[in-house]
């Protein structure tokens, strides 16, 4: 698997220094978050229907929403 930080296959983040390991999370966790946002708000919004207090919906409509996001 390579490195997340240079893409090397020869390189994991530990060999980046804190800084760099840093900077690249910062990055990385605001994507996240977005990602995170906005497929909740497709999902949340999918139809479904209560059985019991579970609200279920199709699973091909939740993959549909995180596959949208891309």
């Amino acid at each position: 698997m390579a490195c997340e930080i240079c893409g090397r296959n020869s390189c994991t983040a530990s060999f980046h220094s804190i800084e760099v390991q840093q900077n690249f999370n910062e990055v990385a966790d605001k994507i996240k978050d977005r990602a995170k946002a906005y497929i909740t708000s497709k999902v949340d919004r999918l139809n479904g229907h209560y059985h019991g207090e579970n609200y279920y919906v199709k699973l091909d409509d939740v993959l549909k929403a995180i596959d949208d996001y891309s």
